[in-house]
Parts: C-alpha cells; structure tokens; sequence
C-alpha cells in the first residue's frame, strides 16, 4: 500500500544561478534547509532577463515543487521563491537518507492530482510552461540541489509584411487566428508532459508580429486563417515549414519557429524564417509563394 508524504510544507528559500552558471552565495538557513539553485535556459521567458534571454527568479515568484520518495506516492509544493525556508525534517520521510525524486514548474499550478495537471495555454496568465525534469536527491544532503528550467512547448513567431496590391496601413490592422490542440496533461513528478489531448482550441492575434505559445503536436494539424479587411487566407503550417531547409512535421517542446511572412493579394510568400532549439537558430533565406 502507497503512503503520502504527510507533513505540512510552508515555504522555501530559493538561490538563483544565470544560464552562465553563476551562483549566488546562500542565505542565512536551518541547519537541515534544503538548498535549491535554480537556473533559467537561454531564451527562456522568466520574470528577470538578461540580453541573451538568460535569467533569474526574483522574490515572490510563484513555482511548484514536487517530491516523491521511491515507495511513496507524490506530493507538490506551491511555494514563493525568498519568503521562507524548507527543511529536509518537515517532509516526513521514511528515513533520514532516503532517495527522493525531485522536480519543478513555473509558473505555479493548481487543480494538481497524484503530481498530475493540465496546461493550456489559451487559459494561463503565463503562457509559457517551465519544467525542471526530475532528478534524484538524497534527502538530508547538504549539497545544493540545481533545478534547470527548460521550456515545455513550442514558441511560434510571426512577423507579416506588404507585397504586391497591400501597403503598411493595410496589413497594421491585420488578424490571425490559430487553429491547433490546446491543453496538455503535465507529469510534474517526472517534469515532463505525459500526453496531448486532442481538444483544439483558437488563438488570435493581431498585428505585424505575433508570437503564439503552442502545445507538442504535428504541424499539420495547425491551421493559420489570415485576415486582412475583407480578404481571408488559410493554409496549414507544414505547408510552411516545408519551404525551410529545417522544416518539421512536429512542433518540438523547447523549440522556436520564427517565420517572415509577407502578404499580397495571390498569397504568403515566405521570405525567411527559422526552426530550431531556442537560442540556436539557422536561418534558411528564399522566397516561395503559397496561396
């Protein structure tokens, strides 16, 4: 029979580190604290960045923490990053050294079952999901434990400009709306995403440059309606991606596509654009026509 941790957590002291791997120097803590550094990846949309896209969590910053001891069913943490300290004794353990499974998210989350939720980011504040994987810890250690954020789904950006019978004032009013899946199951525990489901959903945007935040899923089932005044286009993003020398049939989690698009009356003509890890893009130049 599986056991719950059963002990009340409060709060948790959190030292932050750069994606430069600078660490701060700790704060005063109990002697059994458990001493966390968290680190941010380049790219990664967080409450603090530096020119490169690094970052730091400042105090106040709402996470969740899920631990799990090996014979034991899990449990998570909402904590405020600064406002307190967390000790190895609070957690009630089977054994002052036992192995436990240690990992994070951010924002902090609700509604959470047996380290289990749901993410979308059609309904999130903050559309962008962080995931620490999990990792192994030996509880009572006083080694600092790393928690290494990454991002969980995949950044589209879009940036449209006039072609031939459109001008600048024409496209500033311009609209897209998104068609794809919208809500994911997050294995917290394990600081992964379990499963897509397959409930689709609309995000819209408008102007000249739009940025979505879109669940893992084949890049077919994404479908981009244009509009511009009266004039309506529609196609599919692998129909895109297929004119980039790095396209994809997937929307990688922890991935960027960037996309220059301009619009005239015949079509989208795709001008240059990007597909890769965050941070790490190439560039793939031309001009293709899709009507």
């Amino acid at each position: 029979m599986k056991k719950y941790l059963s002990h009340a957590v409060t709060v948790v002291t959190f030292m932050t580190a750069s994606c430069s791997n600078e660490v701060l120097d700790y704060l005063p803590t109990a002697d059994d604290s458990i001493k966390i550094v968290a680190s941010i990846a380049s790219q990664t949309r967080a409450p603090q960045l530096t020119t490169d896209g690094s970052g730091s969590f400042s105090q106040g910053d709402k996470m969740t923490l899920f631990l799990a001891e090996s014979d034991m069913n899990g449990m998570s943490v909402g904590y405020e990053y600064g406002s307190g300290i967390l000790t190895w004794s609070s957690l009630g353990l089977s054994e002052s050294e036992a192995q436990i499974t240690l990992a994070a998210c951010y924002p902090q989350q609700d509604n959470i079952q047996n380290g289990i939720f749901e993410f979308s980011p059609l309904t999130a504040s903050d559309k962008d999901l962080l995931l620490a994987p999990a990792q192994s810890v030996t509880a009572g250690t006083s080694e600092a434990v790393y928690l290494n954020f990454n991002h969980a789904l995949h950044r589209l950006d879009l940036s449209f400009t006039p072609g031939n019978s459109y001008t600048n004032e024409d496209i500033a009013s311009l609209s897209i709306t998104l068609n794809a899946k919208a809500t994911c199951v997050v294995d917290g525990i394990q600081g992964k995403i379990k499963e897509v489901k397959n409930t689709t959903g609309e995000y819209t945007e408008t102007g000249t440059k739009v940025s979505f935040y879109l669940i893992p899923q084949h890049t077919a089932d994404v479908t981009l309606n244009v509009n511009i005044g009266s004039d309506k286009k529609i196609l599919t993003l692998d129909r895109l991606l297929e004119q980039l020398d790095s396209s994809q049939t997937e929307l990688d989690g922890g991935k960027r596509c960037t996309l220059n698009l301009k619009v005239s009356r015949e079509g989208i003509t795709v001008e240059g654009g990007s597909i890769s890890a965050w941070g790490d893009q190439v560039i793939a130049d031309g001009e293709i026509v899709l009507g």
